[in-house]
């Protein structure tokens, strides 16, 4: 049977859309106060490996104001590190980047890791990051002993722009040569991605792969002036994977997910595998199609740590 760690791993995200302000407050439970919404993204995250046992979580739109970013990191790691028998070995990082006016970018990568899983070990000393002079955000490269991940928070609104920096992620992760998964906020919407676009990336040797999960994304439907002008919804999170992985299976994280007041993206997640054998646990029962959103069916089994 598929060992996790070893033959598998369970890779998620997340753009929390910048809702990781702690407060030290020694009067509280875990010493730190925050707000409603920062709370969710926290209990969201415990929950996820609860239920889960997610391998490797990478958060985007992370802000670092008065060094904030490696506090909220470090204080996720230590909440994950409680849970279970076995506990898991969780460590964090952050990585802020500046802007192309110098200054420290609001959208940040924050990403943690069970270090007891073989495939993750010394995770933190090999990460780096991929950008070119054009590219509004770099991409996060975190190379996993299964497969290389790139994490990419594409560039917003100009639809083009957000597939170049993508596709060139793509070419970037491929230079390795060795099985990948591109996950991220993409910006482009996966039943929306122009037909050359995706030619290229199938040429390249690259696929999109559904999140199982429908929207990802609600704006809250105010314009500038505070007036509602009606929500969108669409699927901008999602996955490409190259050929080298056997196995690339979406799971819905939070099905039913409908707290778009608190984070207006939705967490994803996938089981990525290096062989054809049958993965160790248990998925939602969802149709293939990103636009429909998944049936929740009981878990008969906890999913094995």
């Amino acid at each position: 049977m598929p060992k996790r760690g070893v033959d598998f791993l369970t890779v998620g995200f997340w753009n929390i859309e910048k809702k990781n302000q702690i407060h030290p407050n020694d009067n509280v439970p875990y010493r730190y106060e925050m707000s409603t919404a920062v709370q969710f993204v926290v209990d969201t995250v415990v929950q996820w490996y609860q239920t889960y046992h997610v391998d490797l979580i990478v958060l985007a739109e992370v802000t670092d104001g008065s060094g904030m970013g490696n506090t909220f990191i470090n204080y996720l790691a230590s909440r994950l590190n409680v849970i279970g028998h076995p506990k898991p070995a969780f460590q964090g990082d952050f990585r802020w980047s500046p802007t192309r006016a110098g200054t420290k970018s609001v959208c940040n990568f924050g990403f943690l890791w069970n270090e007891r899983l073989p495939v993750l070990q010394g995770l933190g000393e090999r990460v780096d990051w991929y950008w070119e002079p054009d590219h509004v955000r770099p991409t996060l490269i975190l190379p996993t002993g299964l497969a290389t991940i790139g994490a990419i928070h594409a560039k917003a609104v100009i639809r083009e722009q957000a597939m170049k920096e993508i596709y060139e992620a793509a070419l970037h992760i491929n230079r390795s040569k060795r099985p990948a998964l591109l996950i991220g906020d993409m910006n482009v919407p996966f039943d929306s991605v122009p037909w050359d676009a995706k030619a290229y990336m199938t040429q390249a040797g690259w696929g999109q792969v559904p999140p199982r999960v429908a929207p990802t994304h609600v704006t809250r439907g105010f314009d500038e002036f505070g007036y509602f002008e009606g929500k969108r919804e669409a699927v901008l999170d999602y996955a490409w994977r190259n050929g080298g992985l056997a196995q690339c299976i979406a799971e819905n994280p939070h099905p039913g997910y409908n707290l778009w007041e608190y984070i207006d993206h939705a967490p994803i997640m996938y089981h990525l595998a290096s062989t054809a054998e049958e993965l160790p646990i248990i998925i939602d029962v969802a149709s293939p199609s990103a636009s429909q959103s998944a049936v929740r069916v009981p878990r008969r089994a906890p999913v094995p740590a």
